[in-house]
């Protein structure tokens, strides 16, 4: 008996040796079950909660900061499990594409090292990475909230050269050295395309807003070749620098999203706009939480038309909004991104969207248009990361 529980006592010690050293965000599976997971502080899984009252004990993970369980928390969707169709896209055991590769890269500085205290005696302490960020996600840009500094780091302000409303648009951050951006924010009748990108902005009105912006001339602007004014297919563009850009604490890329599906319902969008239809610009970066729909839905609001949408509204769109109202993105933050986190770490956003096109900003039953980005994954990549 005394050599069986040494056995299982050297069990323990393993096993905990082996969850202790992951992190926030790091995949695992529930004990007993092929079900994924991932390590989540344990007041944000709803699920290991819920099972707690049924009396089922969570896989552990490790702890954060010595006193809070990290546990192995049931995907609701996991992004690197969704393997997309398109056929440049490597299974989950081959390579990564470039885009994922750049992802992983640019999040590395997102991460601390915290000590965790194993869950049996005699083991030592073990360092472990987690996420650096914990910031509130509820925030609307239309009567709403404004963001916190460093929350999104890879939004991007588009200048033009004008002293009257420069920052007519918004972009974001993909790389060192390239901004993306809507196609129809090239070009203005009064002044000219794109001149500058600014970064790491939080408010127009101060320089006291507990940030470090930085401006960078555009040098190249690349506007997709099926983008045909007036129509609204293929609103996408790149932006290049001509520096390369530098990255701090308020500055940093965000990840491509490359699936061809989003197995979620909610999104992010930001931007420095208009607070209600054709109403004057916030001069702040605001926040909004929106739903995503089917693109049906949006055809209901945008049917074909011969100008604009002579073939309706197509698969290389995002349908996004709030049906009741209120909560949209608007005018002045064309251009700008909507993203998804990854398991709910807001240290890690994927841009799924480009803000391109909508009507009567945040009224009732009018979601708004967004160009999809994973349609044109392969078109940024031999653009950005040759």
């Amino acid at each position: 008996m005394k050599m069986k529980q040494n056995q299982i006592y050297l069990f323990v010690i393993l096993a905990t040796c082996s969850s202790v050293i992951a992190q926030v965000g790091f995949r695992c599976k529930l004990r007993g079950t092929n079900i994924s997971g991932t390590c989540q502080k344990e007041p944000d899984c709803p699920s290991a909660q819920q099972n707690a009252k049924k009396g089922i004990r969570p896989t552990l993970c490790g702890f954060y900061n010595l006193n809070q369980l990290i546990v192995c928390c049931e995907n609701n969707f996991e992004i690197d499990d969704l393997i997309s169709s398109d056929q440049n896209v490597q299974s989950s055991n081959g390579n990564l594409r470039i885009s994922e590769q750049k992802c992983n890269e640019y999040s590395r500085p997102i991460e601390s090292v915290v000590s965790v205290l194993p869950l049996v005696s005699g083991v030592k302490p073990i360092s472990i990475k987690v996420a650096k960020c914990n910031y509130n996600t509820v925030g609307l840009i239309v009567g709403g909230a404004p963001a916190e500094p460093g929350e999104f780091p890879f939004m991007a302000l588009v200048g033009f050269n004008t002293t009257s409303d420069p920052w007519r648009c918004g972009g974001t951050l993909i790389s060192d050295r390239f901004v993306l951006t809507a196609a129809h924010c090239t070009a203005t009748r009064d002044a000219g395309p794109p001149s500058v990108v600014r970064l790491g902005e939080l408010d127009l009105t101060t320089e006291n807003d507990g940030t470090q912006y930085r401006d960078y001339l555009v040098s190249r602007v690349i506007t997709h070749d099926g983008y045909n004014y007036p129509e609204k297919y293929n609103d996408i563009a790149l932006l290049e620098t001509r520096e390369t850009i530098t990255f701090s604490q308020f500055i940093r890329p965000a990840c491509l999203y490359v699936h061809k599906d989003i197995n979620s319902d909610k999104a992010l969008a930001m931007g420095i706009g208009k607070n209600d239809f054709a109403g004057e610009a916030t001069n702040k970066l605001m926040k909004v939480g929106l739903d995503l729909f089917d693109n049906r839905r949006c055809s209901i609001t945008y049917p074909a038309n011969n100008k604009e949408l002579p073939r309706g509204i197509v698969s290389t769109m995002l349908c996004s909004g709030v049906l009741a109202g209120g909560n949209d993105t608007c005018l002045g933050d064309s251009g700008g991104p909507l993203v998804i986190t990854k398991n709910g770490n807001m240290c890690q956003f994927f841009v799924v969207g480009i803000t391109s096109f909508g009507r009567l900003c945040g009224k009732r039953n009018t979601p708004a248009i967004y160009t999809r980005v994973s349609e044109y994954i392969d078109w940024i990549e031999q653009r950005v990361f040759k």
